[in-house]
């Protein structure tokens, strides 16, 4: 892996603005954490309950079964969905273990979950991610990365039919091929990126100059955190619009709550 993270501090709106205009076509990720890795739910949680890597892949299709014939007691209008890949991304959407990272096209929309649950003393954190190879425009075949035999790889990508949580928030998923392979080390090979190694620059006037760097990590100081939220919740960017009905408006209360931060 020749290539390093590049690193830098946004801390105030006009430079969350700068720094996400120009990384332009980017995949985007907020995390509460800058120390936080990159895993998925069903990575962690695997890690937590200590599942053999060997095993991760029969749990996987044990909850897809279970979710399956189970759905229509809890929703009865929702149109099922026709591949492996819409099953596990509606199993992501309603918290579920799940592979599938989420990003978004929308830097705005990754500052919000960035900052929407900051952590005492910790530094909030934008991922952006940027393949510079242009893939091959033949339809690709995503349920074949949940095979047993698939390969270790990344894709990223949205089902066909996306659901109103992902429609909300310009969402697509990065899709690792294994689960029994780290989604960092996918990801490093797909970006072609040490995670591990990471150069600083003290400007967000560099992103410019510096733009070929595949993976960038937009770090937000814990002071710089309600400025930035306020700015997000100007623009609408709120729970209530990213996530449609009753539960997006509950989640929405607890903004009020940071007018004392």
């Amino acid at each position: 892996m020749n290539e390093e993270v590049a690193r830098v501090l946004i801390k105030t709106p006009i430079d969350l603005v700068k720094a996400g205009e120009d990384l332009g076509n980017a995949w985007f990720r907020g995390q509460g954490s800058d120390k936080w890795r990159l895993q998925s739910t069903l990575e962690r949680d695997a890690l937590n309950f200590n599942v053999p890597p060997e095993c991760i892949w029969e749990r996987e299709n044990a909850m897809l079964e279970l979710f399956k014939k189970r759905m229509h007691l809890y929703d009865k209008i929702s149109r099922q969905p026709t591949s492996k890949f819409e099953w596990f991304a509606l199993i992501r959407h309603y918290g579920g273990p799940s592979r599938l990272l989420d990003v978004s096209t929308s830097y705005l929309v990754a500052a919000y979950f960035a900052l929407s649950d900051s952590q005492p003393k910790r530094d909030a954190v934008i991922w952006a991610f940027r393949d510079c190879k242009i893939e091959s425009a033949t339809p690709y075949d995503y349920d074949s990365l949940f095979c047993s035999s698939s390969q270790a790889g990344l894709r990223v990508a949205d089902p066909e039919r996306l659901n109103d949580r992902m429609h909300a928030q310009s969402g697509s998923f990065l899709v690792p091929g294994s689960i029994s392979t780290s989604l960092e080390s996918q990801v490093e090979e797909k970006f072609n990126t040490n995670l591990t190694k990471t150069i600083k620059y003290r400007s967000i006037k560099r992103i410019s100059s510096n733009i070929n760097h595949r993976v960038w990590k937009l770090v937000i100081p814990r002071a710089s955190h309600s400025d930035i939220f306020r700015f997000v919740s100007r623009s609408n960017v709120r729970a209530y619009s990213l996530f449609p009905g009753m539960g997006g408006l509950a989640e929405s209360l607890k903004e009020m709550m940071r007018a004392y931060d």
